[in-house]
């Protein structure tokens, strides 16, 4: 049963490859080619790139051990093989940010991840008490509610790394921090909303997209304006650094809600994934990206309302 399971894992990560136009065969050289392309990010940005790629690697992790998830996994497995499905799935998605911690010499980090491959094995990120958990935020559009709700965890890490580096007079970790936020924000687009939801709005498809997006930049600001604030007191002669990470992260916002909507009612593929790599890794190339993918949008809109 072990093995039909991780047959079923490589058949939908292939299949959904094979959707993006790739023969399944060159899965493996691609993720060769993303981890090169992370250790030559690490070389670039030693100070602050190893905590951003670890954080993203603790993100995968956090998303492996989703409650419902867990639970479903737990009623088909016994004991014993539901732990060693998950151990191996938190070691298999942390191998190569293992390895390219280990060759750029970031011991400390790679301790800590293998700490926490184990440690998500007997814990779920998103519990049925987080459905109660209050936030910040107002009941429409319900990106940032639901997606703050499944990420608290995350979310109260990287306020802590931030402040530890604020403290410590690292003011690249905070920032760095501040920048994972916005990508944790952007993921929160995801999943496409039922149909109905949206048939049952009032707007217009330009005005609904201008809605989400005036909400999604007021939403992301009201978790970074609390670190801004830190920054602030700590480095008040460079808070140019914030407000730029601010205004990285805002432009996150139109780029993945037009990204979400052009493939609507649809989730983003593969494709859009593979753009919003380039996107991070050639920042600029968003500003040229945006205004295709939404009037995609907008267009794909008209259709379907």
């Amino acid at each position: 049963m072990l093995n039909n399971y991780f047959k079923l894992q490589y058949r939908i990560i292939s299949r959904s490859f094979e959707e993006f136009g790739f023969n399944k065969y060159l899965l493996v050289p691609v993720i060769l080619a993303f981890y090169i392309s992370l250790f030559y990010f690490i070389s670039l940005s030693p100070s602050w790139g190893v905590y951003l790629v670890s954080l993203l690697n603790f993100q995968w992790l956090f998303a492996l051990s989703e409650f419902n998830r867990n639970e479903f996994l737990r009623n088909t497995f016994e004991t014993k093989d539901f732990h060693f499905i998950r151990l191996l799935e938190n070691f298999s998605v942390s191998l190569g940010t293992i390895i390219v911690l280990t060759i750029s010499g970031n011991y400390l980090l790679v301790g800590i991840l293998l700490a926490l491959c184990v440690l998500f094995v007997f814990i779920s990120t998103n519990s049925i008490w987080s459905n109660r958990i209050p936030t910040p935020f107002t009941r429409k559009p319900f990106e940032f509610i639901i997606g703050f709700r499944s990420t608290w965890l995350l979310i109260v890490l990287l306020y802590s790394i931030a402040v530890i580096g604020l403290v410590y007079s690292n003011q690249n970790l905070a920032l760095v921090s501040m920048f994972v936020l916005c990508l944790c924000s952007a993921f929160y687009y995801q999943e496409p909303e039922p149909f109905m939801f949206f048939w049952n709005q009032n707007r217009k498809p330009v005005e609904f997209i201008w809605y989400k997006i005036k909400r999604g930049i007021i939403q992301l600001s009201i978790l970074l304006i609390p670190l801004l604030l830190l920054q602030i007191l700590f480095f008040p002669s460079e808070l140019y650094k914030p407000i730029l990470v601010w205004g990285l992260g805002i432009l996150l916002i139109p780029f993945t809600i037009s990204l979400k909507y052009a493939a609507y009612p649809e989730k983003v593929g593969i494709s859009e994934g593979i753009i919003l790599a380039l996107c991070l890794a050639f920042y600029p190339l968003i500003l040229a990206i945006i205004p295709y993918y939404y009037f995609k949008a907008i267009a794909n809109l008209k259709k379907i309302s």
